[in-house]
């Protein structure tokens, strides 16, 4: 409580007694002093929380304020690497409740970068400089030498001599000594980098013996070389805008009138995790449309990063920010960021380039250490205690704002509402609703204007009343207050605020609609549900994208004009929804039925009833579901409780569920048992390894050791090849059990394995990528691994391998359409192409129509992909050349019309894991193609995409999971999203080998969709080739979509068939059911290598490839495992060709024998398998956790 007015007696009477309590204890006592920097000596003086990864042997740091951790020299247990970061920060909390590391933490790491460099501390190198009994400030200080995060971002350092001859001043070496400093009554701890060249440096004489110890490094001499003279660092400048990062890095091209040297740039990796909800000033809660929206309109964010006044993250009872101060005298100073991601965000907060004319070379170009400064501060659990903070560390003034929300109807309080705050776009004009401030802020400024959100009864407030308060700067604001989750909006409030002034708002809110629900099966049982509301118009039509949900108020986005979804285990319960128009969607996964609801109006404060009967309507009988690739609030990018988890999984009707956050194992059963879904639900300890570069790895079922805190057992992988990563996770298998070993998203990037291994998809040779030349870790491939995700999430686009035309197509209308600046040169964007693009509607903003068009242009690009005509398959089976060769066939920057004999040749930039499973099987290849969701939150749902194997009983709770795993390693299963397929050769079905004779294979093939979607195309392939395309027309309202046998050619010797099924049209799509795609995949090593590429000297290094849409609604899809045809009656299948050429194999190195080994490939010295060599060794410096 944080207003005047009278509190409950109840509560007030505890809170007394809690404080009589801590007085007794204070009694005879001097007043102790809090601020302190030590070692962590006992578990009892952790932080504690969610998300804590701190332990013993780790560094505390503490005052009256605030309790922050700081690992030891150590591998982080969080998604960096290196130890020395921060990873755990709270309140300080005098509640007994909070004591013995049962603390609040909802951060997950952040540590310093440089030139993208961080810092790699050594076993002695984490320290406490001053242990705070001075009672003025205490520190931890973190010492270490520069390592690249992402090793394929070290071209700076492997190519410094080519690049040194391009660039004056590069600075791709530094070390790190970085000072975490607290002060009593702070609740920020200021962040204190110092930046230390070598002694040496290229081009100088040696210094020779020199006995100098000097905090800051070696001077420089009058020739800019370092002397035996102690230096004095630079202080960095903060930004006050956004600045080009890598001409901050690189400076400008020798030779062609520079005017800047090589220089630093430097900030934080900054990971808030997915317990919070990151906040920027002006785009408010929505931080993805921004990155887009800048990506969209041609801006590269690298060049021009977006800036912020400070970047903040509210978690619910404690939050976080980082800024920076400006000197005096200077502007106001900004944190820039070039993207936002989960993988990693970098902060950027200082940086300075020399002259290249040299008049500045005493100042800059001679100083071989520099320092920069910026802060980390810990609210209360929402963005104003922040931002509160940080006008105060910056000396700001500010006026105080107070008040309480209140329902109109009553005048009682609103417990946790939230007030939000936003500029004032125009004082003159009057807004009734949010959405039409918002839109005069967008037309104004570009943005939404929202500049901070208070919460009611902040934090964990022992008195739930509705109170707010915060300190904003002077000015004149709109005020919006909500309930929580959203369902009652307040109109705008207009207050004008002075310095030192206070200003008192009684905030009404209108009452919420209520919805009350019962959902039964086919036999009138409670049933798991979920409830999919979509927001209509006022002619009853649909909305679109983000509909009526206001996402940059923190309600996340949903897309499809989805306002809200409500999952219940038991199928009984009401919710609260924002009074208006809705169409009701009440569903229970793919293998039941959908009960609607078409328009629903509600009105405020009425309650409405549902009762629904969600049948079973496919008959999956002998197979079960399942998804292996489920994240929760263990992993640092997925904030979903534990319960939530299972339910999300149960209403899916999803029978098995693997828990695999990153690097974590996870134990979700006593969550099924909480929740009594025993019957329903079988659940699996499992892990997501998580290695930066050399792809991720799920292992199930495994250990989990109970006392083996933060990651209960998991595999180390630091340092570590990817033949050991494997073996260690199947090492870690649970007692009396073969953990299955699979490779996740195995084309996505720097995190898929097969595409970091350099494999060519249509030879199988692998050469390890340029950016990962010099990395050790890349020698050898290992592929003693069982299963592959041939879908994960909802990536349709790393699914199949575009044609040239296709992503000609694309790219060339997509161009268009982000040039285009009116409707009408908007509506002639794709003249000459396929594809039909839709008018924009009356009054809407022309940004939002031209969204809608990329959005079309996506969609219908899509669709051409994942379908295939014979003659497109023929010429993507029967190319015969490397992938590199190919690529010159797939530039779409040329003008002119695609050469015919190109057109459905393969865009070779991009392969498909269906294609690939393709080229393995021809090579007597076939690890289980599996389906997982990977989801993180409310999308992916569980179970879009998922897995059906071979079953004993169709009782979750019987099933064994050594029979789950034996299924799937010996490949019983299909991968789908939503189709049911059940095929088969002579009684034979997925991974096994059928005996055929004569000129045809007799496919039994049947598939069933429940009555809410359908398959409108069916794909068969016989060893690579197309040969059947079937096209059931039923729609969406047909069980059985297909139920027939085929009759296929049969294969001259040994061969396989796959299933490939879908359902394209409209009337046939899974959305708004799975939730839409909105916008695409953001990682930070792609992101950096995209932006490397528009660096002329830098782009050799780094392929351009033109992109494909990863934007889309979701269809039903299912490629089936496959069926191994046997011709010549042994029993087994023999393939055409030998081993695929990537996967190492046993070599004898004292054998001269070149014929041991694939082409390009040697004999391994120390590993005894075929590989390629690199010079040197992963060196691990620090100790295990």
């Amino acid at each position: 409580m944080r207003t005047r007015r009278p509190a409950p007696l109840a509560p007030r009477f505890a809170l007394g007694l809690a404080g009589l309590i801590g007085l007794i204890g204070l009694v005879g006592c001097d007043a102790p002093n809090l601020l302190r920097a030590k070692p962590i000596e006992n578990r009892f003086e952790l932080v504690g929380g969610p998300v804590a990864m701190a332990d013993v042997g780790d560094f505390l740091l503490e005052n009256d304020e605030i309790r922050v951790a700081i690992l030891g020299a150590r591998h982080s247990p969080g998604p960096g690497v290196y130890g020395g970061s921060l990873v755990d920060a709270d309140l300080r909390r005098p509640d007994p409740r909070f004591a013995s590391a049962s603390g609040r933490d909802r951060f997950a790491e952040s540590f310093p970068v440089a030139n993208l460099l961080v810092p790699d501390p050594g076993a002695t190198e984490v320290s406490v400089a001053k242990d705070g009994s001075d009672g003025q400030e205490a520190i931890v200080r973190v010492e270490g030498d520069g390592g690249f995060l992402f090793h394929a971002l070290g071209v700076l350092k492997t190519q410094e001599d080519l690049l040194g001859l391009l660039f004056d001043g590069l600075k791709p070496e530094m070390r790190f000594r970085t000072d975490y400093v607290l002060r009593p009554g702070e609740r920020f701890v200021t962040i204190r980098t110092t930046l230390l060249l070598p002694d040496r440096a290229v081009g100088c004489p040696s210094v020779g013996a020199c006995a100098l110890e000097c905090e800051n490094g070696l001077a420089a001499g009058e020739d800019g070389c370092p002397t035996c003279a102690c230096g004095e660092p630079l202080s960095l400048d903060n930004y006050a805008g956004p600045s080009d990062i890598f001409r901050g890095i690189l400076g400008d091209v020798r030779g062609d009138d520079p005017e800047r040297k090589g220089g630093i740039v430097a900030g934080d990796f900054v990971f808030f995790g997915n317990q919070n909800d990151i906040f920027g000033p002006g785009i408010g809660f929505d931080e993805e449309k921004a990155v887009f929206d800048a990506l969209f309109s041609g801006r590269d964010t690298f060049q021009r990063p977006l800036s912020f006044d400070f970047v903040a993250a509210a978690g619910g009872d404690v939050s976080y920010g980082y800024f920076t101060k400006a000197r005096p005298g200077d502007p106001p100073s900004t944190v820039n960021v070039p993207v936002f991601t989960s993988a990693a965000t970098a902060f950027l907060s200082a940086g300075k380039s020399c002259l290249a004319a040299g008049d500045d070379d005493e100042a800059c170009d001679h100083k071989r250490s520099f320092t920069y400064e910026r802060y980390f501060a810990v609210g209360e659990g929402d963005i104003a205690s922040v931002a509160e903070v940080v006008y105060g560390a910056r000396g700001a003034p500010t006026g105080a704002l107070e008040g309480a929300v209140l329902w109109r109807s009553t005048g009682e309080p609103v417990p946790n509402a939230r007030v939000h705050v936003f500029r004032d776009p125009d004082p003159a004009a009057r807004f009734a609703t949010v959405d039409e401030l918002v839109e005069a802020s967008l037309a104004r400024s570009g943005d939404v204007g929202l500049v901070s959100s208070i919460d009611a009864d902040l934090g964990l407030d022992p008195v739930e009343d509705g109170d707010f308060h915060a300190r904003l700067e002077p000015g004149g604001y709109l005020l919006v207050a909500e309930s929580p989750g959203g369902a009652a909006v307040s109109a705008p409030i207009r207050v004008a605020l002075g310095a030192g002034a206070t200003v008192s708002v009684a905030a009404e809110l209108p009452s919420p609609a209520r919805i009350a629900y019962r959902v039964v099966d086919e036999g009138g049982r409670l049933s798991p549900a979920k409830l999919t509301f979509v927001a209509l118009d006022a002619a009853g039509r649909p909305r679109e994208g983000d509909g009526t949900r206001r996402v940059y108020l923190g309600h996340g986005r949903l897309g499809s004009g989805v306002r809200q979804i409500e999952r219940s285990a038991t199928g009984e319960g009401s919710v609260e929804i924002e009074p208006g128009r809705y169409r009701v969607l009440v569903t229970r996964g793919p293998e039941f039925g959908r009960f609607e609801v078409p328009d629903l109006e509600v009105r405020a404060g009425e309650m409405r009833r549902i009762e629904a009967v969600v049948p079973r309507e496919v008959d999956s009988t002998g197979w079960m579901s399942i998804d292996m690739h489920l994240h929760q609030r263990p992993s640092f990018d997925s904030g979903m409780p534990l319960e939530e988890r299972v339910t999300s999984a149960v209403v899916e009707g999803l029978e098995v569920a693997v828990a695999t956050d990153h690097d974590v194992h996870t134990d979700l059963e006593p969550a099924v048992r909480q929740l009594g879904l025993e019957p329903l639900l079988k659940t699996a300890i499992g892990a997501e390894v998580s290695t930066l570069e050399l792809g991720h790895f799920i292992g199930f079922p495994l250990r989990y050791d109970e006392l083996a805190v933060p990651d209960h057992g998991v595999f180390d992988w630091v340092c570590r090849p990817g033949g050991d990563v494997i073996d260690g996770v199947r090492g870690a298998a649970a007692d009396g059990e073969d953990a299955l070993v699979i490779v996740a998203h195995p084309r996505d990037g720097f995190i898929g394995y097969i595409d970091q291994l350099g494999v060519d998809p249509f030879t199988l040779d692998r050469t390890i990528p340029t950016l990962e030349a010099s990395n050790p870790l890349f020698q050898a491939g290992s592929c003693d691994f069982d299963a592959m995700e041939v879908f994960n999430a909802k990536r349709f686009d790393l699914l199949r391998t575009p044609t040239v035309q296709e992503v000609v197509d694309f790219n060339r209308c997509l161009s268009r359409i982000d040039a285009a600046r009116d409707e009408a040169s908007l509506g002639a964007a794709c003249g000459g192409i396929p594809v039909e693009l839709p008018a924009c509607l009356p009054g809407e903003r022309y940004a939002v129509c031209q969204q809608r068009a990329r959005s079309a242009l996506a969609w219908q690009v899509t669709k051409r992909i994942l379908t295939r005509t014979p003659e497109e398959q023929d010429a993507i089976w029967g190319f015969d050349g490397t992938a590199a060769e190919g690529e010159a066939l797939c530039r779409v920057d040329e003008g002119g019309a695609v050469p015919e004999e190109d057109a459905d040749r393969p865009c070779t930039f991009h392969a498909g894991q269906v294609d690939d499973l393709f080229r393995y099987l021809d090579h007597g290849f076939s690890p289980t193609q599996l389906a997982s969701s990977d989801s993180h939150g409310a999308s992916p749902e569980p179970g879009f995409p998922r897995t059906y194997f071979r079953s004993p009983t169709d009782q979750p709770a019987a099933i064994d999971l050594g029979e789950v795993t034996g299924a799937l390693r010996a490949g019983g299963a299909f991968a789908t999203y939503g189709p049911f397929v059940r095929a088969g050769v002579g009684g034979v079905t997925y991974g096994g080998v059928a005996r055929i004779e004569g000129d045809t294979v007799p496919l039994d093939l049947r598939i069933e969709t429940a009555s809410w979607f359908g398959v409108d195309r069916v794909e068969v392939y016989v060893s690579g080739r197309l040969v059947r395309v079937l096209e059931p027309s039923a729609g969406p309202s047909a069980i059985v979509d297909v139920d027939e046998r085929i009759e296929l050619p049969a294969p001259a010797s040994d061969g396989w068939v796959v299933v490939v099924a879908m359902g394209l049209r409209d009337e046939n799509l899974l959305t708004p059911v799975a939730l839409p795609v909105s916008f695409g995949e953001l990682q930070l090593p792609r992101v950096a290598s995209l932006a490397f590429t528009q660096v002329e000297a830098l782009s050799r290094f780094f392929t351009a490839s033109p992109p494909v849409p990863d934007w889309y609604p979701v269809a039903p899809y299912a490629v089936t495992n496959p069926i191994f045809l046997d011709r010549d009656g042994n029993g087994v299948y023999d393939a055409p060709r030998g081993p695929p050429p990537f996967c190492a194999r046993p070599c004898d190195p004292s054998v001269i024998d070149p014929s041991q080994c694939p082409k390009g490939q040697e004999c391994l010295l120390e590993e005894r398998v075929c590989g390629i060599f690199v010079l040197g060794r992963c060196e691990d410096k620090q100790a295990s956790p």
